[in-house]
């Protein structure tokens, strides 16, 4: 299953940092069936920057890309997606953003990033990155709102692959800290783009969804992203460990489409709805569920574990396990264990456990090896975090063989902490 060779490319270590255990992919297969290991923390939240430390950067799979260009393409992009397109277009860095059904459920989550190329430049052409599954439905969604409008629309899919880039160094590379010049930087009502600035490729952004995500980049195919030496390319089952580790929801096992709402799959936190902006396509149900000031389910962080947290001391439910093998499949349900009965999820007689309420407490999104992100109902991540491991409250989902295995959920440290109270 595909969960499982994730979690398999995930196999072997490299020396500790920090006190944590970093993982590492392996170089041969002989590695990886040599070592299963483990990253191991005091505290959940201490698994969102486990793999921040150094500099690396990964393709992202799964992704598909739209080009739309044409006079009139910043002002139709402005009304077909939830963020604010004046920011992005002068050029330069491209924004987090979703589209949505009319009835204000999501139809995929994703990047709008200007086109900074062209004889041109800047001219009205932008990219549109979203998840391959989805790219086929968002395309005709725009191009059935096109009507009058002067704009062309076109699968770029072939011609673009998405790369992530994170580390201590990667800030440098759009003009942060270190001092370094932007990447890709042109002047508000500049005509030209220096290349000599673009250090890594000329269509990017800042991934803003959550601390240390780094930068995400679009380069033409085949090429990889130019970085300065010290940058070590990593697979992309690294990238999706640490994304979902972080508590970012990205592509259609977290973002439903029909199904999920803007709000609850955290769109807001990070950085990609704006409710400034005038009207677009779906924004009724996200504007008044943002007035009403009331979100009861969001999309969490969340360890898988065979062991039931807080049942066997020795065993501790904040732990990775590369040599995971239990595969749970997005959309699962899961359940609310109210006794203490059984230490075990995957027991052979395993005994009755009553469950709260018969509203399933949340659903499995993506996942990657033993981590996981998971709607759940902020009631119900409140009470597990509150317990303080005593194992009182336990959460439970059924793999796709049956077996059933204990969910760990916590809250993200970078959220706003208006919602932590």
């Amino acid at each position: 299953m595909e969960a499982v060779r994730r979690c398999r490319l995930l196999r072997g270590v490299v020396p500790r940092l920090g006190g944590l255990v970093v993982p590492q992919l392996a170089r041969n297969g002989t590695a990886a069936a040599a070592a299963a290991a483990a990253v191991r923390v005091e505290r959940a939240t201490d698994l969102e920057g486990v793999f921040d430390g150094a500099d690396r950067y990964a393709a992202v799979a799964g992704r598909g890309v739209i080009e739309v260009s044409g006079a009139d393409a910043g002002e139709f992009l402005q009304g077909m997606q939830c963020n604010h397109m004046p920011q992005i277009e002068q050029g330069g860095p491209g924004m987090a953003t979703g589209f949505l059904a009319p009835q204000g459920r999501m139809v995929a989550d994703g990047f709008v990033y200007p086109k900074n190329a062209g004889v041109n430049f800047p001219h009205a052409a932008y990219l549109v990155e979203v998840d391959a599954r989805v790219r086929g439905r968002v395309q005709r969604q725009l191009e059935f709102h096109r009507l009058r409008a002067r704009v062309a629309i076109r699968d770029a899919t072939a011609e673009y692959g998405v790369w992530s880039v994170w580390g201590p160094r990667s800030a440098a590379l759009v003009g942060g800290s270190s001092g370094g010049r932007a990447l890709g930087h042109v002047p508000r009502g500049g005509l030209v783009l220096d290349r000599g600035l673009a250090a890594a490729g000329d269509v990017w952004a800042v991934d803003a969804r959550a601390p240390g995500m780094g930068l995400r980049l679009l380069v033409a195919r085949p090429a990889e992203p130019r970085l300065p030496g010290g940058f070590e390319r990593r697979g992309a089952a690294e990238y999706r460990l640490r994304r979902i580790l972080k508590g970012v929801a990205e592509g259609a096992d977290d973002f439903v489409p029909g199904v999920a709402v803007p709000l609850e799959c955290n769109l807001d936190y990070m950085g990609g709805v704006s409710f400034a902006k005038g009207c677009y396509v779906g924004q009724e149900l996200t504007i008044r569920t943002h007035h009403r000031g009331v979100v009861r389910k969001r999309i969490v962080p969340a360890l898988l574990a065979h062991a039931r947290p807080g049942a066997d001391g020795s065993r501790s439910p904040l732990c990775v396990d590369y040599a995971w093998d239990a595969a749970v499949p997005p959309q699962a349900e899961i359940a609310r264990v109210t006794t203490a009965t059984a230490d075990s999820a995957d027991s052979a007689d395993p005994a009755p456990a009553a469950r709260a309420r018969r509203v399933p407490p949340g659903r499995i999104g993506s996942t990657a090896c033993n981590a996981a992100l998971a709607l759940m109902r902020l009631e119900h991540v409140e009470q597990y975090e509150a317990q303080q491991g005593s194992g009182a409250v336990a959460f439970e989902a059924t793999c796709a063989d049956g077996r059933r295995v204990f969910v760990s959920p916590w809250t993200p440290s970078w959220w706003p902490s208006s919602t932590l109270k």
